[in-house]
């Protein structure tokens, strides 16, 4: 992107606060570049940044505009599986944009790969503040060259959160996997939820199609121990990473661990598609 070319900062999910839209503003000018919000953006309906007509009306807005060089979300949570059906994916192909965020945006990020045009997996603007400066410096340093950090190397990459990928197996918006790094990460899940939807996942072929899975971070990781009101005292007995790797040894392609991708300390910028 040159000096002075236009970001776009979005609610795809969740609605942000003032101080987040006026923190991200502050951000993309120290960067170099020019923050717009379209008139759609940031209009709570419920805990939505808007309606699904009025988020994705903004989304294919800066699609659409040939000086928007981003869109960058201020936001994750939930809320960016129910905009695919409305994403006008000729124009994003037509002027190709980054798509700036994770967690939740993993979505978008599947249906931009999906329609052959790269994203850029990175924090959304509500984490930059607690994002490690290294990343952040990174990230900005992407936007501007359009080059992969060394973190990345070579390989294609796709995916981003598990729990939104799995929602999306089985839909044309899931990213093209074959001979792709796999990246992972998730916040806040059950144990044995997590297994299930690794279960998923091993019997979609997943591991099979991929050249090889990332894993990031798995952040906030919790037991289950109420069921029906009652105390459940037989715990899931492995821990998450335990969990992962019970999948990801018999599947038989490479690993990353520790990769610096999700909801913890680190949060490097990654291309995907």
């Amino acid at each position: 992107m040159k000096p002075g070319a236009k970001v776009a900062l979005v609610t795809p999910a969740r609605h942000a606060s003032q101080e987040v839209v006026d923190a991200a503003s502050a951000a993309v000018r120290s960067w170099g570049f020019d923050p717009v919000l379209h008139l759609d953006t940031n209009q709570p309906h419920g805990q939505f940044g808007g309606t699904d007509a009025q988020r994705a009306m903004a989304l294919n807005a800066a699609f659409a505009d040939p000086d928007i060089g981003a869109v960058w979300a201020l936001r994750g949570g939930y809320g960016c599986t129910r905009l695919l059906p409305h994403l006008d994916a000729q124009a994003l192909r037509d002027n190709p944009t980054w798509i700036v965020g994770f967690s939740d945006v993993t979505a978008l990020h599947g249906w931009a790969n999906q329609a052959g045009v790269a994203s850029l997996h990175a924090p959304v603007a509500s984490t930059l503040a607690s994002t490690d400066d290294e990343d952040v410096a990174a990230l900005v340093e992407v936007l501007k060259t359009g080059e992969p950090m060394l973190d990345q190397l070579d390989r294609a990459v796709v995916g981003g959160n598990l729990s939104v990928l799995y929602a999306m197996l089985g839909t044309p918006h899931m990213p093209p996997l074959e001979g792709k790094w796999l990246l992972l990460e998730d916040l806040d899940e059950y144990l044995y939820h997590l297994d299930r939807m690794l279960v998923a996942f091993t019997h979609a072929g997943v591991w099979g199609q991929v050249a090889g899975v990332m894993v990031g971070s798995f952040t906030d990781m919790r037991d289950n121990t109420v069921a029906h009101g009652q105390s459940v005292d037989n715990p899931f007995g492995m821990t998450a990473e335990e969990i992962l790797a019970s999948h990801l040894g018999p599947a038989n392609c490479p690993v990353e661990w520790d990769v610096p991708a999700g909801h913890g300390a680190r949060n490097a910028p990654f291309i995907l598609g």
